[in-house]
């Protein structure tokens, strides 16, 4: 099997210590043939118990980080990645819906078709199951996580503003940033969670605020995104 890049899995920190542990262990199995690996916990619960918690179950500390946050998700996704060691950032969220044994394959399309994002999606949720999850991320709100498993390229990810609504507008930031946006199907644990069960109702200051923030994004003028060359090793 090809070798895989230098790896930070920014995992956000939603279910207790032993279940995120569990989430790490599986991720660490999954990616046994990284040439490096690391795990940023953002927990943003102010919760001093989930750190102690997480140092009595013998986690490398190299390896392992908990960030603490405050605010919304776009600055800790913004925080992680400034702090990240790896070539590549990895999204996922303490409930193990996604399945990391899917980021090989991810990987391997990232480099081969050379893109800067690849969004992963249920690959059991129809069209129009998609296309509603879609027309509905803008209305979510600052605090909560994107579906699926996100692998962003972190010099892509690091060029991007601190703009909030990050999350809701990523695809469209990094292709007018110069990279390419691609996406792969996932294994999702719980189909029913797969795809939000309702839309939100947008209210006039949610959709205002989406409004101010897409106008924002489509603004912004940004340094070009290197293209690396696939690799070929």
């Amino acid at each position: 099997m090809l070798a895989l890049p230098k790896l930070s899995l920014i995992v956000f920190a939603t279910a207790p210590a032993p279940q995120v542990a569990a989430l790490i262990e599986e991720a660490s199995h999954a990616l046994v043939h990284a040439r490096a690996l690391e795990f940023l916990i953002l927990d943003g619960r102010r919760d001093t118990g989930f750190a102690q918690a997480l140092e009595t179950l013998s986690l490398d500390p190299v390896q392992v980080k908990v960030l603490p946050w405050t605010g919304d998700i776009d600055a800790a996704l913004s925080q992680a990645a400034d702090q990240a060691q790896g070539d590549w950032l990895v999204t996922l969220d303490s409930s193990r819906r996604a399945d990391p044994h899917d980021l090989p394959e991810m990987l391997c399309m990232a480099r081969h078709q050379g893109l800067a994002l690849v969004q992963g999606r249920a690959h059991h949720a129809s069209r129009t199951q998609r296309s509603l999850a879609r027309l509905a991320a803008p209305f979510t709100t600052g605090h909560q996580f994107a579906q699926g498993m996100y692998l962003i390229e972190r010099e892509a990810l690091c060029a991007l503003p601190p703009l909030k609504g990050l999350i809701r507008f990523l695809p469209l930031l990094i292709r007018r940033g110069g990279g390419r946006v691609g996406q792969h199907p996932i294994h999702w644990r719980t189909p029913g969670d797969a795809i939000a069960t309702y839309a939100p109702r947008p209210s006039f200051a949610t959709l205002g605020e989406t409004l101010m923030q897409w106008r924002q994004a489509r603004r912004w003028r940004p340094r070009q995104v290197s293209r690396r060359p696939a690799s070929t090793s």
